[in-house]
C-alpha cells in the first residue's frame, strides 16, 4: 500500500450523495487501472440511505472518511535516525552527529523506545570545550565508558565504583590534594604512576602511551593501559561522560505523525535546532523531521469529482494539488496554480461522464462499478424524470444496468424506496443529507434537497421543519436557506426558505410574500431549476 502522502485521494463534495460516492469510487478504480496506482476514494461526510444501500447491494466498502486534505506530519519525508541510551558516552552521539544522515540532533531513547531526551551538536561542543580533568567531575561518567572510550585494557585490581566518584587527574596532583579510592590518575610516566601507586590510594591508575604494567602485580587498585598520549587521554575525557549528564530534557519541541504542517513553521523557526522528533501519542520515537523537509513540501494531490465549488469541498483545499476536475455542473471559484485535467459535460450525471472514460480507454467495468454507476444516474435524473436527464444518461444506464445485471425500473424503485424511508430520520438530519453551499452574487446560501415517496407524511411536519430551518440558518454564517422536498411520484418539490434574503426565493419562485413555503410543479433539479434562478437574481 502506498504512504499517505503518495496517495491521490479522490473525493466528491461534502454531504456525499449516491453521485458523489459512485463517482469517486468508480473514478478511483479507473485511475488505478490506467497507470496511477495510488488513487483512492473517500468521502467527505456520512453517506444517506440511498447510497449505503446501493453499496450493500453491490457490495462495495464505504470510502474512508476525508477530514481535510492539509499536509500532516505523517505525510512528509521523516528519517529512521540512529539513537543512543541515556547511558552511553557522549563521544557516540558526536560520532552519529559526524557521520550520521546529516543530522545535527540525535534523540536519547530508552529500551522500550520512548523519547527521553535530545542532544544537539551545539551541547557536544559545549562539553568538548569545558576545562578537563577534574572540573569534568561535575559530570556523570560511567567508568566502563571512560576506560572504552580511551580504548583501555584492565591489567589487573578493580575500581569499586560503576561511576567516576571521585576527580579525574591529569599527569600530576594540585598541592594539598585528598586523595581516595574514588579518584583516577592518568599518567604518562611509569615512575611516577610508582610513586602514585605507593603513596596514595587511587581508586584507578590509567597509563598511557603504550606503558607495560610492570609493577603492579597483585594490585591493590585498577591498573589500565591504553595506546593514546596523555594528551589525547585529557580530551577524549570529556567524551566519556554520560548521555544523561548533558541531554536536553525540558522544552523539547516534539512532533506527531496528526500534526498539521501549517502550525509548525513558527516553532521551527525560533528554535536552534534544525531537526525535531516525531513520536507518537505514548512518546515512543518515529523519526526526526528536518526544517529543509517541511520547507521542501508539496501539497497532496487530489481529484475533485461532481463538483468544482471551493465551499463544497474538503477543508484545507488551498494546501492540495488539484490534479483534476470531473464534474456535469457549472463552473464555479476553483483556482490553480498549475494546469490541469478538467472535463465537465453537460449531462444529469457525473458517472455518465465517468462510464464514457471507462470506454475511451477500453478499461472493463467491473458488476460493483457498473452497479455504483447505474445508482449514481438513477438518483440524479429521478430514473430518468428530470429536466437535467440526456440521452446520454439514459443510454449508459441501459448498458451499465446490463453489465450489473439489474432491471433498472425494479432496482430504482427498490433504490428510491430505501433511500425515501424517513420514519426514524430528525428533520436535522434530512436537512444535512444532501445540502450544498452557493454564492449567489453577495449572498451566502445553503440549498438542500431531499426525495421523499411518503410526501404527506413529511408535510405533516411542517412545523418542524420551519423550526430547523431557522435553527440551520442562526448557526451558520449565510443569509439564504433553502430546503427541497421532492416528491418523486407527483414530480414536484416543496421548497422552504428562510433567512434575510428570503425575498430573492420569493422572486425566483412565486412564493407569496410573507410565506416560508411554495409546491413547484415539475422542479426536481436542484443544479438546473433552483440554482440558476437564485445565481441570475443574486447577480443582478
Amino acid at each position: 500500500m502506498s504512504h499517505s502522502k503518495d496517495i491521490v485521494c479522490v473525493f466528491g463534495h461534502k454531504s456525499p450523495d449516491t453521485d458523489t460516492i459512485a463517482s469517486a469510487v468508480s473514478y478511483a478504480y479507473l485511475k488505478q487501472q490506467t497507470g496511477m496506482p495510488e488513487a483512492k476514494a473517500y468521502r467527505l461526510g456520512n453517506i444517506n440511505p440511498e447510497t449505503e444501500f446501493a453499496l450493500n447491494y453491490f457490495g462495495v466498502e464505504i470510502p474512508e472518511l476525508l477530514e481535510d486534505v492539509k499536509q500532516r506530519v505523517g505525510d512528509l519525508e521523516i528519517y529512521k535516525p540512529e539513537t543512543v541510551c541515556e547511558d552511553a558516552p557522549v563521544k557516540v552521539a558526536w560520532d552519529i552527529m559526524r557521520h550520521g544522515e546529516g543530522s545535527r540532533l540525535v534523540p536519547i531513547t530508552c529500551n522500550d523506545g520512548k523519547l527521553t531526551g535530545i542532544i544537539g551538536m551545539a551541547d557536544v561542543t559545549e562539553i568538548f570545550m569545558e576545562a578537563e580533568g577534574a572540573d569534568i567531575a561535575r559530570h556523570e561518567i560511567l567508568y566502563k565508558n571512560l576506560i572504552n572510550t580511551l580504548g583501555g585494557k584492565h591489567f589487573g585490581g578493580e575500581y569499586k565504583y560503576s561511576k567516576v566518584e571521585g576527580r579525574v587527574y591529569v599527569g600530576g596532583l594540585p598541592k594539598d590534594s585528598q586523595i581516595c579510592d574514588k579518584d583516577i590518575i592518568i599518567c604518562g610516566n611509569l615512575e611516577y604512576a610508582w610513586k602514585m601507586y605507593y603513596e596514595h590510594d587511587f581508586g584507578c591508575i590509567i597509563l598511557t602511551g603504550g606503558l607495560e604494567p610492570k609493577g603492579f602485580e597483585g594490585a591493590k587498585c585498577a591498573i589500565v593501559c591504553v595506546d593514546v598520549m596523555a594528551f589525547n587521554a585529557v580530551k577524549l575525557i570529556s567524551q566519556s561522560i554520560s548521555v544523561r549528564s548533558v541531554m536536553n530534557t525540558e522544552n523539547i519541541s516534539t512532533f506527531y505523525p496528526h500534526s498539521y504542517v501549517d502550525s509548525l513553521m513558527d516553532t521551527m523557526k525560533n528554535k536552534r535546532y534544525r531537526n525535531f522528533p516525531v513520536v507518537d501519542l505514548d512518546g515512543t520515537l518515529l523519526g526526526i523531521l528536518s526544517r529543509r523537509h517541511v520547507m521542501r513540501v508539496s501539497g497532496k494531490k487530489v481529484i475533485m469529482v461532481d463538483h468544482n465549488e471551493r465551499s463544497q469541498s474538503v477543508d484545507g483545499l488551498d494546501q492540495a494539488e488539484i490534479i483534476e476536475i470531473i464534474d456535469h455542473h457549472r463552473l464555479a471559484d476553483i483556482q490553480t496554480d498549475s494546469p490541469l485535467f478538467s472535463r465537465f459535460e453537460p449531462v444529469g450525471c457525473t458517472c455518465t461522464i465517468i462510464y464514457k472514460m471507462y470506454k475511451e480507454h477500453g478499461v472493463d467495468i467491473p458488476k460493483a462499478m457498473a452497479g455504483m454507476m447505474l445508482s449514481a444516474i438513477l438518483s440524479d435524473t429521478l430514473s430518468f424524470s428530470s429536466p437535467t436527464c440526456t440521452a446520454q444518461d439514459r443510454a449508459s444506464a441501459e448498458a451499465l444496468a446490463e453489465i450489473a445485471g439489474v432491471d433498472i425500473d425494479e432496482y430504482g424503485k427498490e433504490m428510491f424506496r430505501a433511500g425515501t424511508n424517513l420514519d426514524k430520520m430528525s428533520v436535522e438530519q434530512m436537512l444535512n443529507m444532501d445540502i450544498k453551499k452557493f454564492i449567489f452574487g453577495k449572498v451566502d446560501a445553503f440549498v438542500a434537497q431531499i426525495n421523499v415517496m411518503d410526501f404527506d407524511g413529511l408535510m405533516a411536519r411542517e412545523a418542524e421543519i420551519l423550526a430547523e430551518l431557522d435553527k440551520f440558518y442562526e448557526a451558520n454564517s449565510c443569509k439564504l436557506v433553502v430546503f427541497m422536498v421532492t416528491d418523486i411520484i407527483r414530480n414536484g418539490s416543496e421548497l422552504f426558505a428562510t433567512g434575510e434574503a428570503k425575498k430573492m426565493a420569493e422572486t425566483a419562485f412565486g412564493m407569496e410574500d410573507g410565506s416560508n413555503r411554495v409546491f413547484l410543479e415539475g422542479v426536481v433539479s436542484r443544479k438546473s431549476q433552483i440554482v440558476p434562478k437564485l445565481t441570475r437574481i443574486g447577480e443582478s
